[in-house]
């Protein structure tokens, strides 16, 4: 979205092509019955001045919030932690929809081949479908998936394998009543448990007197479960924050888990973007920078600059 948000200021034509009902990605936002989570990435970060002033718009524009919670690891304790974080309000997939003004989107279409032509790039989708033509492509998906998408081109696609990805399940807990200790945050708890989140303590959520909390798995032992029943990940998973948080024995009223396959950047390209001027196909993500928010933003955006630049 930011690479079409480029586009579009630079006077192109742009059509962005989802393959989920909604954009937004790992700033996505799943819902257990009518209760929403924010089960991708928990928080932004800004690092650059470039991606602060975007989420300074963000802020005044009512798209996202500061937020500083209460921390806590195994070495540290609970403490106050005051980081420059945000989070979009009222959910995390708020964050991408100032990026799709003046923007074509079309939702719940996957594309699964790419090829360029006399008259430019088209597309073709899982239901037989296509379209076309284009100037030009961008690729901002996973490494791997972009590897199967512009397999043919042997220029691009050489870079990639110097990207690692790691898949993380994003487990989802619905509690009646409050029953984490004092940290709204609690990180890698154990070899199972990297992330322990109070999603209903983030500023714009729903409160209640319960609890909505969102748990992400550590890399190594998702790769060891990522062909488990999600409700057997689920239940696990649960029994692990009972006894790393020595909760007393509750059962969640409503409990999912969710497979993020490329959830996490292991190592990244060490480039903003790869692109071909000649055959006007790039590829972007967090990927090629690292694995934050910041990151994608960043290389989308780039990217974005160096195609209106070849057709310029």
């Amino acid at each position: 979205m930011a690479c079409a948000r480029s586009l579009r200021r630079a006077g192109c034509f742009v059509e962005v092509f989802e393959r989920d009902k909604m954009i937004g990605g790992r700033l996505g936002t799943a819902r257990l019955g009518l209760v929403p989570f924010d089960h991708g990435a928990q928080y932004l970060a800004s690092r650059s001045d470039r991606f602060r002033a975007f989420v300074d718009e963000l802020v005044q524009t009512g798209y996202a919030t500061p937020w500083s919670p209460v921390t806590a690891t195994p070495t540290t304790g609970t403490e106050p932690f005051r980081p420059s974080w945000h989070v979009g309000t009222p959910a995390m997939a708020s964050i991408v929809r100032p990026l799709a003004e003046g923007v074509r989107v079309h939702t719940q279409h996957a594309v699964h081949t790419l090829q360029r032509q006399e008259k430019g790039w088209h597309l073709w989708f899982e239901d037989q479908t296509s379209t076309g033509p284009f100037a030009a492509v961008a690729v901002c998906v996973p490494a791997p998936e972009a590897r199967l998408l512009v397999g043919r081109y042997d220029h691009l696609i050489e870079p990639l394998a110097r990207v690692k990805m790691s898949p993380c399940w994003s487990v989802l807990v619905r509690l009646d009543e409050r029953v984490l200790p004092q940290a709204d945050v609690y990180s890698d708890m154990s070899q199972l448990i990297r992330w322990i989140g109070r999603n209903n303590a983030k500023p714009g959520r729903t409160r209640g007197r319960g609890e909505h909390l969102v748990i992400h798995t550590a890399p190594q032992w998702t790769r060891e479960t990522i062909d488990a029943d999600p409700e057997l990940v689920a239940e696990e998973v649960w029994a692990e924050v009972c006894n790393v948080l020595d909760l007393p024995p509750i059962r969640p009223v409503q409990m999912a888990a969710v497979l993020w396959q490329h959830g996490l950047v292991d190592a990244s390209l060490g480039e903003s973007y790869i692109y071909s001027s000649k055959d006007k196909v790039g590829l972007a993500g967090d990927w090629c920078l690292g694995r934050l928010a910041e990151h994608a933003y960043d290389s989308g955006l780039q990217l974005g600059r160096v195609i209106v630049d070849s057709l310029t």
